[in-house]
Order: C-alpha cells, then sequence, then structure tokens
C-alpha cells in the first residue's frame, strides 16, 4: 500500500520521521515537498498519531498521462465502496485546467452510479492531483476515509451567551488578538469607544495584520455604552471577587447572556464603565504586572471551559 503524505510546517527533520516508521515501511520517496511511503500493512493509524503529519491519502492510481475518460473510470475504482464523497484537487504545475472543470467531469460520472457528492460529511475524500513534464499533462488520483483524516477532535463548546466588548483600544496587535480570539469562538465583538474615527483605522490595520477570518461572518459592533439587555461582568485588577466567584458566576447565570467586558492595555477600564458593570472578577494572585487583556479573555474562556468537561 502506499502512503502521500503532507507534513505539518514545523522544524522537522524528515529522517527523523523516516526512522520512526523504519520498522512498518519499505521505501521512503520524497515528491514536490511530500512524502510518498510505501508498506506492507495498514499503518493508518501510526500516521493519525505522528504530529509531522498533517494528513495523509491512499495513492490508488500512479501518475498516467491526463484523459478525463480514463480518469473518470479510476475515480470510480477508487470510491465505488461508498455513497458519498468530496473532491480536492491539487495542481503542481500550471496547466489550463481547473478545479472546477475537474469536478464537472468527474461529479455527474459518479452521480450515476450512485455516489453523490456531501460538502458537509463525506464518507471519503477524492483526491486528485495533476503535474506537468516535458508538455505532457499527468494525473494521480489518491483517496482516504474522512474519519481517518480527522486527527484532532475538538472539544465542542457553545459561546453563543457571550459578547465581547474592549474599551477604547489603541493598539492595533490587541485589536488582533480579539478578533482572532473572537473568530475562533465564534463571539460578537462589541468596541465601545469614544473616538470612533480614531478606532476605526486601528481596527483596519488590525484586519490587515490578522488571516484567516472571514470578516462578513465575523460580527463586530460599535457601540456607545454597555447594554441593559446583558449582564455586565467586567475583569479588573481592582475588584475584590476572585476565580472561585467567577465559576459560582457562571454555574447560576450558564443561560444568560453575559458581556465580557476588558479594557484596553494602557489605561484598562474606565470608570464610567466599571460603575455601569453588574459584577467584576480580578485574575490570577498577580497585582503588578496583570494579564493583558487578550490574556484575560483567554483565561476567563478556559474557566468557562473547564466546568464542561
Amino acid at each position: 500500500m502506499k502512503y502521500l503524505l503532507f507534513l505539518n510546517k514545523f522544524e522537522l527533520d524528515v529522517n527523523v520521521l523516516k526512522n520512526k516508521l523504519k520498522n512498518k515501511v519499505n521505501n521512503f520517496t520524497e515528491s514536490e515537498g511530500r512524502l510518498v511511503i510505501e508498506s506492507d500493512q495498514d499503518i493508518s493509524e501510526e500516521l493519525k498519531q505522528l504530529h509531522e503529519v498533517k494528513k495523509y491519502y491512499i495513492i490508488s492510481t500512479e501518475w498516467k498521462d491526463l484523459d478525463f475518460k480514463r480518469l473518470k473510470g479510476d475515480a470510480l475504482r477508487t470510491i465505488k465502496n461508498y455513497k458519498t464523497y468530496i473532491i480536492e484537487t491539487k495542481f503542481i504545475d500550471k496547466m489550463p485546467i481547473s478545479a472546477k472543470s475537474v469536478y464537472k467531469q468527474i461529479n455527474p460520472y459518479l452521480k450515476y452510479e450512485g455516489i453523490t457528492v456531501d460538502e458537509n460529511n463525506p464518507e471519503v475524500v477524492l483526491y486528485v492531483e495533476f503535474k506537468k513534464e516535458n508538455d505532457k499533462r499527468y494525473y494521480r488520483v489518491c483517496y482516504n476515509e474522512r474519519q481517518k483524516m480527522e486527527k484532532i477532535k475538538p472539544i465542542e463548546m457553545e459561546y453563543k451567551n457571550f459578547y465581547v466588548v474592549l474599551e477604547e483600544p489603541r493598539i492595533v496587535e490587541e485589536i488582533s488578538d480579539f478578533l482572532r480570539l473572537c473568530w475562533i469562538f465564534k463571539m460578537p465583538l462589541y468596541i465601545i469607544t469614544k473616538k470612533q474615527n480614531e478606532v476605526e483605522n486601528v481596527l483596519k490595520k488590525a484586519k490587515e495584520i490578522t488571516k484567516g477570518i472571514v470578516y462578513e461572518e465575523m460580527i463586530i459592533k460599535y457601540i456607545p455604552y454597555l447594554s441593559k439587555d446583558y449582564i455586565k461582568v467586567g475583569f479588573t485588577k481592582h475588584a475584590t471577587q476572585n476565580e472561585k466567584e467567577l465559576v459560582k458566576f457562571f454555574d447560576k447565570n450558564d443561560e444568560e447572556k453575559i458581556m465580557l467586558v476588558f479594557g484596553n492595555d494602557t489605561y484598562g477600564l474606565s470608570q464610567e464603565v466599571r460603575d455601569d458593570l453588574d459584577h467584576c472578577f480580578r485574575l490570577t494572585p498577580e497585582l503588578n504586572k496583570p494579564l493583558k487583556a487578550n490574556q484575560a479573555l483567554s483565561y476567563v474562556l478556559g474557566i468557562f471551559t473547564g466546568r464542561k468537561i
């Protein structure tokens, strides 16, 4: 059995990886930045446990001259025992073919055979890659079951009742960190400010340096003051209640809408906002060097999540 391995992008020595697999792998070939290995046994579980391996596919068809009729036949033979699939493509070299044109060739053909596309929960991933050598085009077909590709099983937590508020942010990196956290945990970000024009300039720069966020799908709002429709919870080193009281608060208000309110990294919460809070908590025993706002938010989310797992 041949496997096509995609490696994670951290500092690693491929020879160390080869040594980890040497007793179960007959041959190693490095190709186009990937690793092709051969084994006489199924080593799927071993591959899933290796930090070096980002994902892997089983090679079904070695490189062949590109002919769409033949490609469709190879695709069918590869996943004929499955009912649903999704296609992934890779063009190693530039050529006048697009992923969309590949879909148009393969999808109707497989649908006729009773195998349909499922974008959300496919049984198998059909991976087709293309390359060009000496003006000739080639393809290779690989596959893997979706469940075998899922190395990480993240904890599914909902933060739908949390609304993050940052008061008068001044630093690009500060907003960038909040954008990232709110996007990852699917929480709205509210910015309370009396200087919206200034903050907008900082927010624009923060968006530019924060990659991977689909801002059209994220809620970011400017607000003049805290809303009475939420329980308003602030965090400051001057509060008298600590993490123990915070846990009790979360337990008591598990289904309520809660605003998590943080001050900027320079001045913290203003007196006006402090006076408008319903609850206030201090975090960590450190007073001289308290957490930055983004660190405080991460810490609070960890406390909330720890109650559930």
